[in-house]
């Protein structure tokens, strides 16, 4: 057997697993969201937002059984395809169903799940095009926000998924929807002018995007918004090796470089005053995974190095048990971007071939399995003791702890499994 990333012990992977099928369920019987420091449901709101975090994990290890009942339950809760959380249809809820279908598909090989996938996602052409933007979600009665049709560039996180249903399907919408929103946020003013993707807050109108704007306290946000947008762009270049998404590319780089790098200590977000806030674990690891990803697609070399300067940077914040703190000098850690940082590290490690990267990510993967597991789960943070901090359960980072367990120790065997890089990615 490949030795794996967080050591021979796996004796808590199992415990993961039965938790999942059995102690983390609502009353309907689907995966619930979290429970308290005491293992009672704290939040019953059904999981189907995160079941892309959930169960291509579980059906990649094995249990395939718990995997089919809770996709059959899940789809009373659908509305074309799509998860309508309280009735209401949000991007942000249906990005991780919608990819972790496409996930499930290539674990099982059920042609049902991409068949669903390629549902949903039409569904999103059809119903959140506003001036070629993505909107973030139908307009509600009791939201006066939403009648404006803001849109996040964490929508672009869309392309990368239309690009793999384009590539599954053969369906030339998905491949033009990419191209579409993907030109209209180039021109938005925020990208034009400091290569960042900043949110609009009114698709319907520049005017009232601009006074809606004024208000706010975040001009834009890295993680999750800004990552997911150009591992978006990556996927269109790949499949178009249009130039046009490349000269993007490079501009975000500028654009990252000139306002949230900080030396490595890489700001979470910008203020209005274009002022980066939040020195955070989250920022650093999203950053190294992008940027190798951006140097191994060959679309630009100096992103290794970018790459390199975070990773080095936070390497010496590690505490002596590996694990890393959520800020620098912080007194807790957090469980999943521990996970996700060990997985950042060790694909570094791969491109550079440079140990302590490596040596840095079986640390902190073992730090995780040695700590965060109680009596109910992974708990959500712990301090540089190793004591308990933070005693919540949130169910999705029990199963993206199974990482962990699925990456392999050498760098060198990770990047020689693509299929494997899929499943471990962090969108």
């Amino acid at each position: 057997m490949t030795a794996v990333l967080c050591g021979e012990d796996l004796g808590w992977v199992e415990r993961v697993l039965d938790r999942c099928e059995t102690r983390y369920l609502n009353d309907a019987g689907i995966l619930a969201t979290a429970l308290d420091g005491e293992g009672r449901l704290s939040d019953p709101t059904p999981l189907l937002a995160d079941f892309g975090d959930v169960l291509p994990f579980m059906s990649r290890l094995g249990r395939t059984g718990f995997v089919d009942r809770q996709m059959a339950l899940a789809r009373p809760l659908l509305s074309d395809a799509l998860y309508a959380q309280g009735g209401r249809l949000r991007l942000f809820d249906n990005h991780d169903w919608l990819l972790g279908l496409l996930e499930l598909h290539a674990v099982t090989g059920d042609r049902s799940l991409l068949d669903l996938a390629a549902e949903g996602a039409r569904t999103l052409i059809r119903r959140f095009f506003v001036d070629d933007l993505l909107t973030d979600g139908t307009a509600y009665w009791k939201d006066p926000r939403s009648w404006l049709s803001p849109a996040s560039p964490f929508n672009g996180g869309y392309i990368e998924l239309w690009i793999e249903l384009h590539e599954l399907t053969g369906d030339a919408v998905f491949l033009e929807a990419s191209q579409r929103l993907a030109a209209r946020w180039n021109l938005t003013p925020g990208f034009q002018s400091h290569g960042v993707l900043e949110k609009v807050f009114s698709a319907r109108s520049a005017t009232l995007n601009r006074l809606a704007g004024r208000g706010a306290r975040m001009r834009a946000l890295l993680f999750k918004d800004n990552t997911n947008f150009v591992w978006s762009l990556l996927a269109l270049h790949g499949a178009t090796q249009d130039p046009a998404w490349a000269r993007m590319i490079q501009r975000w780089i500028e654009g990252f470089r000139d306002h949230f790098l900080n030396g490595g200590q890489v700001w979470l977000w910008l203020d209005r005053a274009m002022q980066g806030r939040d020195v955070s674990l989250k920022a650093a690891f999203s950053s190294i995974d992008l940027l190798c990803d951006i140097h191994a697609a060959g679309v630009l070399d100096q992103a290794l190095p970018i790459a390199r300067i975070v990773a080095n940077s936070w390497l010496p914040l590690a505490w002596s048990n590996g694990l890393f703190p959520e800020h620098p000098g912080g007194r807790r850690d957090h469980l999943d971007a521990n996970v996700d940082m060990a997985v950042a590290l060790l694909k570094l490690a791969g491109l550079t071939g440079h140990q302590p990267y490596a040596d840095a990510a079986a640390r902190a993967a073992e730090g995780v399995v040695s700590h965060h597991e109680g009596p109910h789960g992974l708990v959500m943070a712990v301090d540089p003791d190793g004591q308990v901090v933070d005693p919540r359960i949130i169910v999705k980072y029990q199963a993206l702890a199974l990482k962990l367990a699925l990456a392999p120790r050498a760098a060198d065997d990770l990047w020689a499994d693509r299929t494997l890089m899929t499943l471990l990615r962090d969108r």
